[in-house]
């Protein structure tokens, strides 16, 4: 099985406090065992994860080198969708389309570039954002369950 990661989920499961970690944690340890789920995330993902991590209101906080660190864990588990020219345009493209303005142009160029790579689900919390992003071709739109598990 083939999946795109989002930050939300990549976030919650690189931190133990976060109330969802367990939930986003199955997902990571699936992906970062190579076994049954092939792991997606787009390079844009990387920096999100870092700029979130280093203001999280954690204690002790994260400093930036210590969300280096996580991002480090994120490129070796992970194959990274580079960001092209094309995936720009299709992802404002996109938001034009469906009369969408913003920030909801980082969550599209996370659909487009998962839609790019061909899998078959995008794993995220932000499931509202990503399904009226998504087109008839994209990939499922996956929310982590409660209780925790690898679902499809």
């Amino acid at each position: 099985m083939r999946v795109s990661v989002d930050s939300s989920v990549l976030i919650a499961g690189l931190v133990l406090a976060h109330p969802d970690h367990a939930r986003a944690a199955v997902w990571l340890r699936a992906v970062s065992e190579k076994t049954a789920v092939q792991g997606f995330a787009s390079v844009h993902a990387l920096a999100e994860v870092w700029a979130v991590l280093t203001v999280l209101k954690v204690t002790p906080r994260i400093s930036p080198e210590a969300a280096r660190r996580a991002v480090s864990k994120i490129e070796a588990a992970f194959e990274l969708v580079a960001l092209t020219p094309d995936i720009y345009a299709t992802a404002i493209d996109r938001c034009v389309q469906k009369n969408l303005s913003s920030g909801t142009v980082y969550d599209a160029l996370h659909v487009v570039s998962a839609e790019k790579v061909g899998v078959d689900a995008i794993i995220t919390f932000n499931d509202r954002d990503f399904t009226r992003l998504s087109e008839a071709q994209s990939p499922r739109i996956v929310v982590p369950p409660d209780p925790p598990a690898l679902t499809l």
